[in-house]
C-alpha cells in the first residue's frame, strides 16, 4: 500500500484523542449532548489518524489502526449507552455508587475501565477465557513464567522476520503474495498471523511481569492471552477458546448499535436515534 501522500504518525494528536474520550466516559462529569459531541469529535480525530497518517509500517499501521477503532467503540458504549452502574468492578471496595465518588475516584476507576479490555473481574467478563493462575500462585514464579513466555514470542517473531525475508512471494520486486504459488501463500499468510500472536501475546506477559512484579495487581487476573491450539477443532472453539477475547464487548456493542439504527429505520421512527443525544424532542399536540 503507498502511504506517501500521508503525514507522519502524530503522537500527540493520538494523546489528545484518548484525554478527550478519557473525559467523556468519566461518569457524571459532563451531560449526555456534550458526551455526544466529544464521541463526534474523537471520532473525527481518529478518522484523521487512521485513514491520513503513517508510521512508514503498514503492519504497524495496520495493528494502531485496528486498536483505535476498538478503543473508539469501546469508549462509544461507555460513553453513551451502557450506564455506569452497570459496569461493575467486583474488586471494588468502595462502597458509594460510581456517580457519588470524588472527581479523582471516578478518574480511576475511567482508567481501570479502559486498561482492562477483557473485563477481568468486572461484571463484563466473558464466561470463555483462558487458563489462568491460581491465588496460590507466587509472584516470583508468576513473573519468571511470563518473562520467559514474553522472550519466547521475541523468538517467535524473529523467526517469522527470517521466513518472511526468504519467501519470494514476500520480496520478488512487482510481484503479489496473491500471484505467489500456494505453498509461499500459505507460508506468508502463516506468518502474518502468527506474527500478531506473538506480539499481542508478548506485549501482554510483559505488561503481566512488570505490573504484578510491582504489586500493582495480582497472578489471578491476568489469565493467558491465548488459550490451547489443541482446543481448535471447530470455528466456534476458536472464538470462544482460543481468542484472547478482547474486543468481544466491543464486537457485542456493535452489533447491538447496528441492530437499533436499523430497527429504527425499518418501524419507521428514526428520530429514536436522538435519544442517545439526551435531546427532548417536543411532543406533537392534538
Amino acid at each position: 500500500m503507498d502511504t506517501s501522500d500521508r503525514r507522519p504518525f502524530d503522537v500527540v494528536l493520538f494523546g489528545i484523542s484518548l484525554a478527550l474520550q478519557t473525559l467523556i466516559t468519566i461518569p457524571s462529569f459532563l451531560p449526555k449532548f456534550a458526551r455526544v459531541l466529544g464521541v463526534l469529535l474523537v471520532g473525527y480525530i481518529n478518522y484523521r489518524i487512521i485513514f491520513t497518517q503513517t508510521t512508514g509500517e503498514f503492519a504497524a499501521d495496520l495493528g494502531i489502526g485496528s486498536a483505535i477503532l476498538a478503543h473508539y467503540l469501546a469508549g462509544t458504549d461507555y460513553a453513551l449507552f451502557t450506564p455506569p452502574e452497570d459496569l461493575i468492578d467486583y474488586c471494588d471496595e468502595d462502597s458509594l455508587k460510581i456517580a457519588q465518588r470524588s472527581f479523582k475516584k471516578r478518574l480511576q476507576w475511567t482508567l481501570r475501565l479502559y486498561s482492562n479490555p477483557r473485563g477481568i473481574g468486572w461484571a463484563h467478563e466473558p464466561s470463555y477465557l483462558p487458563n489462568r493462575p491460581s491465588p496460590s500462585t507466587s509472584r516470583r514464579k508468576f513473573v519468571f513464567s511470563r518473562i520467559l513466555h514474553g522472550i519466547g514470542c521475541i523468538l517467535g517473531i524473529g523467526v517469522i522476520y527470517v521466513v518472511d525475508a526468504s519467501n519470494p512471494g514476500l520480496t520478488t520486486q512487482g510481484m503479489l503474495l496473491s500471484e505467489a504459488p500456494l505453498h509461499w501463500r500459505a507460508l506468508g499468510a502463516s506468518g502474518f498471523g502468527l506474527g500478531g500472536l506473538f506480539t499481542i501475546s508478548g506485549v501482554n506477559s510483559i505488561l503481566a511481569a512488570f505490573v504484578v512484579g510491582c504489586g500493582y495487581s495480582s497472578p489471578e487476573r491476568w489469565p493467558w492471552m491465548f488459550g490451547s491450539p489443541f482446543q481448535l477443532w471447530s470455528i466456534r472453539r476458536f472464538w470462544r477458546r482460543f481468542w484472547h477475547q478482547a474486543i468481544r464487548k466491543v464486537n457485542t456493542f456493535a452489533f447491538r448499535a447496528s441492530a437499533y439504527v436499523s430497527y429504527s429505520f425499518f418501524i419507521g421512527r428514526p428520530e429514536l436515534l436522538i435519544d442517545i443525544s439526551g435531546i427532548r424532542l417536543p411532543q406533537k399536540r392534538d
